[in-house]
């Protein structure tokens, strides 16, 4: 207990560990407020610009040409036994075809601000993981730390205890105070949010902060294998863009299986359709369906899968190598 508390003394000392909490909270923030504005009730004053552009669109000779021939003709144009009367509704323009806003809907959202929002916090915990270890390497104060807790294997669990915990916390109050926030803004515009889209989220926010959590300590764990902050980084770039495009490239079936964006959206949404070109097609509607459904679980074995072969090959690097 006292090595863990070490830990996350020193956890919180590092500056740009607070500056990455820092940033991951404002930026949701941020996405938030851009949610909240670009989905905000039209006003008086946009309803009334857009009749303005509607009048305007109306009075052009080209529709009014085409009002002409609807109720010179309105069979040709509304179908046979139509009413001329209603070619004016039909033919000339309406406001709400100037009003383009979406209507905040937190179902949607799910697949679109929440996403972002995840992912804006999962990048950035993955960062506080490597920072965390490389700035023990980086300045030379892990051959110290071992002289007080020569255990490695010790030292080593405590400061992903520390990571995982930390970051798993942070990020699911992050985004708890995300979807809260969305929640309060469509109950004061009336808009009802149904006890299972509520839910929906409610397991969104868990398997996002667990994600996050785990990807965090798989941040860590391979900064104690690199002993390198950007190292690391670099390894985990390649393997992100690499790894998708040596998926698209190789000429086997079902490549996309996998994909690591095809196993992280399975994991985050519960399921993740996608479509693999390599695989014959199957009976659908036209003939052809190439679609894969990426089940929670598969998605769940890869990401562990992945994370433990990291741990293994650091916790054995760690007991193995000399200390500098």
């Amino acid at each position: 207990m006292r090595l863990l508390l070490v830990e996350l003394t020193r956890f919180r000392s590092r500056r740009a560990i607070v500056l990455m909490l820092l940033a991951a909270a404002l930026l949701t923030a941020a996405l938030a407020a851009a949610t909240v504005f670009e989905t905000r009730p039209f006003s008086a004053k946009d309803q009334a610009v857009a009749q303005a552009q509607a009048d305007r669109e109306a009075e052009r000779p080209r529709t009014q040409r085409e009002l002409d021939r609807c109720e010179a003709n309105p069979d040709r144009f509304l179908g046979r036994g139509a009413d001329p009367s209603r070619c004016a509704e039909e033919i000339l323009p309406r406001a709400e075809w100037f009003l383009y806003r979406q209507t905040l809907s937190l179902a949607d959202q799910r697949g679109d601000s929440g996403l972002g929002s995840l992912f804006i916090v999962a990048a950035l915990m993955i960062i506080v993981g490597t920072t965390f270890a490389g700035a023990d390497w980086a300045s030379g104060s892990m051959s110290n730390q071992l002289l007080f807790e020569p255990r490695r294997m010790k030292v080593w669990v405590a400061k992903a205890t520390v990571v995982f915990g930390t970051t798993l916390v942070a990020s699911a109050v992050i985004l708890a105070a995300f979807w809260l926030a969305l929640y309060v803004v469509a109950q004061t515009r009336g808009i009802d949010t149904g006890a299972v889209v509520q839910s929906d989220i409610r397991w969104t926010i868990a398997r996002g902060a667990l994600l996050t959590g785990v990807g965090a300590t798989g941040g860590y764990a391979l900064t104690m294998l690199v002993r390198h902050t950007v190292g690391t980084l670099a390894v985990m770039f390649a393997y992100a863009v690499g790894g998708e495009a040596l998926t698209a490239a190789l000429p086997i079936q079902g490549a996309g299986r996998w994909s690591l964006a095809n196993n992280v959206f399975a994991f985050v949404q519960d399921g993740h359709r996608y479509y693999d070109y390599s695989l014959p097609c199957g009976p659908g509607r036209n003939g052809c369906d190439q679609s894969v459904l990426l089940t929670l679980a598969e998605g769940a074995t890869y990401l562990g899968v992945l994370v433990v072969l990291v741990v293994i090959a650091s916790v054995f690097s760690f007991q193995r190598r000399d200390i500098p």
